[in-house]
């Protein structure tokens, strides 16, 4: 992802600074995919395994990226417990 782009984006509910999904984020949403139990905010069920995504640490959740475009809309976001 583009660092430039990085700096400017915020989490569209806490508006805190988003960083990059560190690959041990990523393996705990994806256990959490793989056996079944990995819902979205809006509470849909999340199916397919993530390779990267944007993280606001402090809420605790995940934002997708898919095609290298981040998908910033909270009820589509993950919460890591």
């Amino acid at each position: 992802m583009d660092k430039e782009l990085l700096d400017i984006l915020v989490c569209p509910r806490t508006k805190k600074k988003l960083v990059l999904a560190t690959d041990d984020i990523i393996n705990i949403l994806n256990k959490k995919i793989n056996s079944g139990k990995c819902h979205d905010i809006s509470g849909e069920p999340v199916k397919d395994t993530v390779k990267e995504g944007l993280f606001q640490p402090e809420d605790k959740t995940f934002y997708l990226i898919r095609d290298g475009i981040p998908l910033l809309i909270y009820d589509n976001g993950i919460k890591i417990d």
